[in-house]
């Protein structure tokens, strides 16, 4: 009998334990941009979105993107992403709203196995605060990122699920206090005739490595128009 109630204490003490290790979030991120098609090889992308945390109750940040992707050939893309964020810093001693300018450069492979359609991603990615000199104390934010991803081509379905994990590795963790993070993200598209194409998602993203496991859960809406 003591046993029984010592392994009954021990199991609801590791649980006990494992709630309080970690921290959970809902953010919501709505996106709106426009690609446009110079040719077969060259194509551009004007985004904005705007982000909500705190369970979607406070602004985050809004940002203006521009891609460019330049096609290397059938299975290779060159990719260049430049961002202007304007965030709510709403932590810590220092808070009001931060501009920071963040810049992506990357390679994309795609290719098909069946129904299957296959993207990958792998990027370095550099944001630091703009304004703020390192002596004031801004220091860059600097990731690889891998991105993998497939799409299940449905017959005689306008609504292909999709599916990808990416992976963050800090380059300069220790000294700009920032975590790995792996995020998951699970969604479709569908694309209507003179219209654009709607997009909605969910993202599970969760650091990696860390005393306290930080999980944020993302609800995810994009509207893109395509100009050929």
């Amino acid at each position: 009998m003591i046993k029984r109630y010592s392994l009954i204490l021990l199991v609801l003490a590791g649980f006990s334990a494992s709630l309080k290790a970690q921290q959970t979030d809902f953010e919501v991120w709505l996106k709106a941009g426009i690609k446009y098609k110079l040719n077969e090889r060259w194509s551009f992308d004007l985004e904005e979105q705007i982000r909500f945390d705190d369970d979607a109750n406070a602004l985050k940040n809004y940002h203006t993107e521009l891609g460019i992707k330049f096609e290397l050939n059938k299975l290779f893309d060159l990719l260049l992403a430049t961002r202007y964020i304007t965030r709510n810093d709403n932590r810590g001693s220092r808070q009001g709203f931060e501009d920071h300018f963040r810049y992506q450069l990357g390679l994309g492979a795609k290719h098909d196995i069946d129904r299957f359609e296959l993207k990958h991603r792998l990027l370095y990615q550099h944001r630091n605060e703009v304004g703020l000199s390192e002596a004031e104390g801004d220091v860059a934010r600097r990731y690889f990122r891998w991105r993998s991803g497939l799409t299940y081509k449905i017959k005689d379905w306008k609504y292909d699920p999709q599916f990808s994990v990416e992976y963050f590795q800090g380059l300069n963790r220790s000294e700009a206090d920032i975590d790995n993070s792996v995020r998951f993200t699970i969604g479709t598209e569908r694309k209507y005739k003179k219209v654009g194409e709607f997009g909605i998602f969910y993202r599970y993203e969760s650091t990696v490595g860390t005393p306290i496991n930080e999980i944020t859960h993302i609800l995810s809406f994009k509207y893109t128009y395509t100009i050929n």
